[in-house]
């Protein structure tokens, strides 16, 4: 029987940012998690440290992939010019 050859697909600088920054943001979340559940204070204060990394590793890859294009927020000004728009 023939091998089916699967055709191969390349990740994007955009697709790997994209799952470094969903990564990060899980992580943080779990960090966030671990701070409010903590009772030790020297554990409190370095899942804090961990989590605020994080925070700055976000920062940075939010605006590598913004700076590309490639992680566009939505302006609130700019939605309400344009419902503005559609009402006239």
């Amino acid at each position: 029987m023939p091998q089916m050859k699967m055709p191969q697909q390349q990740l994007t600088d955009k697709d790997i940012a994209g799952d470094v920054l969903t990564g990060i943001k899980h992580m943080a979340q779990g960090y966030m998690h671990a701070i409010l559940e903590s009772q030790n204070q020297t554990l409190h204060q370095t899942f804090k440290d961990f989590h605020d990394q994080y925070l700055d590793d976000h920062w940075q890859v939010f605006q590598i992939m913004e700076q590309n294009g490639w992680y566009k927020v939505p302006m609130i000004l700019d939605e309400a010019q344009q419902q503005l728009q559609q009402q006239l």
